[in-house]
Formats: C-alpha cells, sequence, structure tokens
C-alpha cells in the first residue's frame, strides 16, 4: 500500500494542526509571564550616585580637607615653580590677560605671577597685534580676543576716532561720505562697542556702594522744537561714575500730569 497519496498527505497535515491548535492554549499559559499589579507610586527620576568613592577626586578632597585647605585646593601652583629655569626670561607683560581653554588649570586667572601666558609673536599688516600663548596647555590667542577689536583689519586708531564722532552724535551716512567707509561697516562697529560695553556694565557695575550721589539732567531739542529730550543722570560726586542713564520727558510735564490726575480725582 503506497502512503505517499495526496489525499493522505493532506488529511495527516489537517490532523497535524487541530493537534497543536488544541495544545495552543496550554502551551501559552506556560510561556506567558505573570502579569504584575499596576504600580500607582509617583516616578522620580532616578538620583545619579558615584559608582565608587573615588568617582571624584577633587569633591573628596574638597569634602575631606579642612575649611582652610578648601581654598588652597581651588588655586592651582604658579607655573613658574613648575616650568624649567632654564631659557630665556619672560619680557612680555601678560597680566590682566588669561587662558580662554576651559580644560586648562589655569582658565581665566589674569595674575601673571601664576599662570602659564608668555609672549608668541605677533601679526598684522597695519599695526602690530601682540599674540599670546598658554605654555600649560598650548593655546594661542590674540591681545585683542573679546574685544571691540577683534578681528578687526583697520587700524585701532581710525575705529576708535569713528566711534568718538558716532558718541557725539555725527551720522552714519556723513561718516561714509566722509571716510570712504561703507554703512554696515560703521554700524557693525558701533553694534560690537555697544555689546562690549553692556556687558563691562553688567560686570563691573555690580553691588557699587556710593558715598554721595547727586543727579543731573541735560535737555535736547530733536528735529523742532516741540519734540524735547531729557537725560537723567546719576552721578557720584568723587570717582565721577555714572551708575545709572535714564532717558525721561521733561519735569514740568510729570507735574501737570499730577495735577491734571488730582483735578479729575
Amino acid at each position: 500500500m503506497r502512503t505517499d497519496h495526496p489525499l493522505l498527505t493532506f488529511l495527516i497535515l489537517i490532523g497535524f494542526l487541530l493537534i497543536l491548535w488544541s495544545s495552543l492554549p496550554s502551551l501559552w499559559l506556560t510561556i506567558r509571564p505573570l502579569q504584575q499589579p499596576p504600580d500607582n507610586k509617583p516616578k522620580f527620576p532616578r538620583p545619579l550616585k558615584p559608582q565608587c568613592k573615588d568617582d571624584c577626586p577633587q569633591c573628596r578632597a574638597k569634602k575631606d580637607s579642612p575649611p582652610e585647605i578648601q581654598e588652597v585646593c581651588l588655586t592651582p601652583k604658579p607655573w613658574i615653580e613648575i616650568k624649567s629655569h632654564r631659557g630665556r626670561k619672560k619680557t612680555i607683560p601678560t597680566l590682566g590677560y588669561a587662558c580662554h581653554n576651559w580644560k586648562c588649570p589655569y582658565y581665566h586667572i589674569l595674575d601673571e605671577n601664576i599662570h602659564a601666558l608668555v609672549g608668541y609673536g605677533s601679526h598684522g599688516k597695519n599695526e602690530r597685534i601682540q599674540d599670546l600663548m598658554c605654555q600649560a596647555c598650548g593655546w594661542k590667542f590674540t591681545v585683542r580676543r573679546d574685544t571691540v577689536l577683534y578681528r578687526l583689519k583697520t587700524s585701532s586708531g581710525k575705529v576708535a576716532e569713528v566711534l568718538s564722532f558716532m558718541g557725539a552724535g555725527v551720522d552714519v551716512s556723513t561718516l561714509e561720505q566722509v571716510l570712504g567707509i561703507g554703512e554696515g561697516t560703521l554700524v557693525t562697529w558701533q553694534t560690537r562697542a555697544g555689546m562690549h560695553a553692556k556687558a563691562l556694565h553688567a560686570r563691573f557695575f555690580q553691588e557699587l556702594i556710593f558715598r554721595h550721589i547727586q543727579l543731573d539732567e541735560l535737555w535736547a531739542n530733536v528735529r523742532n522744537e516741540s519734540q524735547e529730550v531729557w537725560l537723567w543722570a546719576a552721578i557720584e560726586a568723587t570717582t565721577k561714575v555714572v551708575p545709572v542713564l535714564k532717558l525721561g520727558p521733561a519735569p514740568w510735564r510729570w507735574l501737570f500730569a499730577w495735577y491734571m490726575n488730582s483735578v479729575r480725582g
């Protein structure tokens, strides 16, 4: 008897599928993982913890050291005590400049007795611009970095002259005709000077203590006599520092507005 008949093969396949279908629910119960009850607790971000106690040596040293030693650990050792005493002596002053590499241990240290800055040649066609280099990390930069003159090809005297004219009220179109400098360049210089002055004001005019403050005002007409502008200035009498400038209307307008409001009330 032959067993390779198509009908017999089909019947055997159907039987095998029926057996598999009947055993599928029990097989699914054994494989399916147990369902966990829903967690109604609020979820908070997992706090980051160090893997070991030696994860952050600086934090560990700051925590374990007494208060008088903590400040000393934050200041790096002066570079003059680390470098070799051989070679050419330092001749270019670097007081007031600092390394801009945040990975350097002397980052933003202005004291020339501590940081590792030395002169590193110069560049510029119109005038000599000094370059500096940090011997600790090898970072090179120019002394004009973070200033109004950074990456400007025009001489510093010409830029200072133009900004002085603009501060005195000379129109940009007049400067363009007289000096032959494009209006876009002049506006760029003025914008950079304003942004730099704003940054300096925010840095150095914070939490000032003055002994004697006097109030002064300046008055001017704009375009016609009917349009008046008053500039109020608070001036420190001894140092002549001007911490506050305020544009406002004429003082009698304040009095007139106050009088009208009181009459109406």
